[in-house]
């Protein structure tokens, strides 16, 4: 009897284990080699991104992942201004066993590069990127060898991805996609798994994008709550920061799977002591649920709203922050000269909304401070301005990025005024100065991923000055940062 018991208890174990997808320990090896301090910080062209894509190269081996085209490492140039710089995207796949959906590919992709390191006196400061992204290439590693070992569960093909220069611009990706290196036509779902690591601490997913797939968000939420995970962010916006952009610019539905930046996040603190193991498997396992059910299903089609959305057609709002320096002054428009010109600055939130390929609408709301040197003294006022600009695309900085462009704009403001001084004294609107001011601003731009730098010259329509004719005029160069 007491050897019974114990085999009923080995039996149970062995189930459990069974049950057990993804192998934790192998997670756990693939991230510490890969934010290893010996990789240097995996950048983008090193040594240590060279030494990082061996590595997943002998893993997606290892898997049984079967190699893309003949072969793992596919190499590719990228030239910036008098620079070139080699990158290397490790691409396998798992064939599916339906003899007609086998020719139809779900992607699951991770970019492994991130930002290397910086001199700190005689030592090397190294920004490992434990949780960006060597939880997103462990990830991808270990569902390949659960893929590979279950692949008469699938019907759709899966192309596994390690991608490489994501941090300097989504070169790897882009560089796929407009290469047709993988049949990109044929694509009927793309995931993008980055930064995974922090299950525990996030309190769930962000699955942004599960909408551009008919359906998509039912489906995920359905497999999410079956493996008790909580989706905290999802809907139809295309992550434009990750390797989804380039996909989700062709129509094809993808989503960013993310547990958010609760890591140390771009710092070189982003060790591998501080993922979470247990959830990173947790969610692989979520993940080869999804897989599954998209490789059964007999169609999968892009939601129409997003499909509209990639041929310029609706509102896609964007938020950041802005500040910005310059100079200000009064052209007294009724004398034969202009009040000097005085420090001027402002700060505050704007959006942009994309019109179409070449057009987007920028609204603004600032605080700022301007002037002029004054017959009474130096006049400053303070004021709220409300500026709604129209941008005009004029060159596309990286042809592959809509971020990264040059642009003119132009647009009205309005403002209003709620403080100032003209020497020691307070401004008196009620005898001399007005509130209000309309004018139009015009200027060029440069927008670079998440930062713009902008020109801006303003001049006035309304009087600043209620017993002569006072224009107010600047020129402010700002920087904008959007979250």
């Amino acid at each position: 009897m007491h050897r019974f018991f114990l085999m009923i208890i080995a039996f149970l174990l062995f189930v459990r284990l069974d049950a057990q997808n993804i192998d934790i320990h192998l997670l756990k090896k693939h991230v510490y080699t890969l934010a290893d301090d010996s990789l240097m910080g995996r950048g983008f062209g090193t040594q240590g991104g060279r030494m990082a894509a061996n590595y997943i190269e002998n893993q997606f081996r290892d898997a049984g992942i079967q190699p893309w085209q003949g072969r793992y490492m596919h190499h590719f140039i990228n030239s910036r201004m008098m620079f070139k710089t080699e990158g290397c995207n490790i691409i396998g796949w798992v064939e599916g066993a339906d003899s007609i959906l086998k020719n139809e590919y779900v992607v699951v992709g991770a970019h492994y590069d991130h930002l290397a390191y910086y001199l700190k006196g005689d030592s090397m400061v190294v920004y490992n990127g434990a949780d960006d992204n060597a939880s997103g290439t462990a990830m991808v590693i270990e569902m390949g060898r659960w893929l590979s070992k279950n692949r008469d569960q699938l019907k759709r093909s899966v192309i596994l991805i390690a991608f490489d220069g994501e941090e300097s611009g989504l070169i790897g990706s882009t560089y796929i996609v407009n290469n047709n290196i993988i049949p990109v036509d044929r694509v009927k779902m793309m995931f993008s798994l980055d930064m995974v690591g922090m299950l525990s601490k996030y309190g769930g997913i962000d699955v942004v994008g599960n909408s551009t797939l008919n359906d998509g968000e039912k489906l995920i939420d359905e497999i999410a709550a079956k493996h008790n995970i909580k989706v905290k962010e999802e809907g139809k916006r295309i992550e434009m920061q990750t390797d989804t952009s380039p996909f989700g610019k062709k129509g094809i539905p993808s989503v960013h799977v993310f547990t958010s930046t609760v890591s140390p996040y771009h710092q070189p603190q982003d060790d591998a002591n501080l993922v979470d193991y247990d959830g990173m498997a947790k969610i692989a396992e979520f993940m080869n649920d999804l897989v599954v059910r998209l490789s059964d299903s007999q169609i999968l089609v892009p939601d129409s709203q997003f499909l509209a959305s990639i041929g310029g057609k609706g509102f896609r709002p964007k938020f950041g922050f802005k500040v910005g320096l310059g100079s200000a002054g009064h052209n007294y428009k009724d004398e034969y000269f202009y009040g000097k010109t005085v420090f001027a600055f402002n700060a505050g939130l704007y959006s942009e909304i994309r019109l179409s390929k070449q057009f987007s609408l920028q609204p603004e709301l600032l605080y700022q401070s301007r002037g002029s040197e004054h017959t009474w003294g130096t006049l400053r006022t303070h004021e709220f301005t409300v500026p709604l600009n129209i941008r005009m695309k004029v060159l596309s900085i990286m042809e592959d990025l809509v971020e990264n462009q040059a642009f003119l704009f132009a647009g009205p403001y309005y403002s209003y005024r709620f403080a100032g001084k003209v020497g020691a004294n307070r401004m008196d609107f009620d005898k001399y100065f007005t509130h209000e001011e309309v004018g139009i601003q015009y200027g060029l731009g440069f927008s670079i991923m998440k930062t713009q730098l902008i020109l801006t010259n303003s001049i006035s329509f309304k009087s600043i000055d209620k017993n002569c004719n006072v224009m107010q005029h600047s020129t402010i160069i700002s920087l904008g940062f959007r979250f």
